[in-house]
């Protein structure tokens, strides 16, 4: 009885540091045209950085930031106004790190903008406006960042940053704590 006890709560206790693991990445404000530094926490680098529409999250990357080798990545915020996006972050072993929700916030530069420039989805879409211009209204709001709401197990970790993190657990973990169990509960 006490083996199978242990065996659970070993496995339950490896399941949840899955779960819930150290990869993340910050959820930094953001404004049309400015730089901005994104930063994650270690795990298996190169890391690959892809910004994506914050409404369509399995959809195409708006933005590929390609491969990172560091642990932070300064970046030119080529959206308009009003775009909402999160940073999805994979390192080379497939753990993923996802940010919070962020809106791009007006900015009078919009050097950055071209007619290709993506706009993905927005929260209030009478803010989105066409590259170039800035409507009245979104000139005068300031970047706002939301909590993202997981959706599904795929992104059910939190970091500690609040940011949204998932560590898959090694084939090798599973496998063991499985024979584990069935070793405990055959006694």
């Amino acid at each position: 009885m006490f083996a199978t006890l242990f065996s659970v709560t070993l496995f339950v206790a490896l399941a949840i540091q899955g779960v819930f693991a150290d990869f993340t990445i910050d959820t930094p404000s953001l404004t049309q045209c400015t730089s901005v530094p994104i930063t994650w926490t270690e795990s298996t680098s190169p890391y690959n950085l892809l910004v994506v529409a914050a409404d369509d999250l399995c959809g195409e990357a708006l933005v590929d930031l390609g491969q990172q080798t560091g642990l932070s990545y300064q970046w030119n915020t080529a959206l308009a106004a009003g775009t909402a996006v999160v940073f999805f972050l994979e390192d080379s072993q497939g753990n993923e790190a996802w940010s919070g929700t962020m809106t791009v916030g007006a900015s009078s530069d919009s050097s950055c903008l071209t007619s290709n420039t993506p706009t993905g989805s927005s929260h209030n879409p009478s803010t989105v406006s066409p590259v170039g211009t800035v409507p009245a209204a979104a000139a005068e709001s300031t970047p706002t960042s939301t909590t993202y709401s997981p959706a599904g197990a795929a992104n059910a970790g939190l970091g500690s940053s609040g940011a949204l993190s998932i560590r898959p657990l090694s084939a090798l973990t599973s496998v063991g704590s499985g024979l584990l169990a069935l070793f405990a509960l055959a006694m």
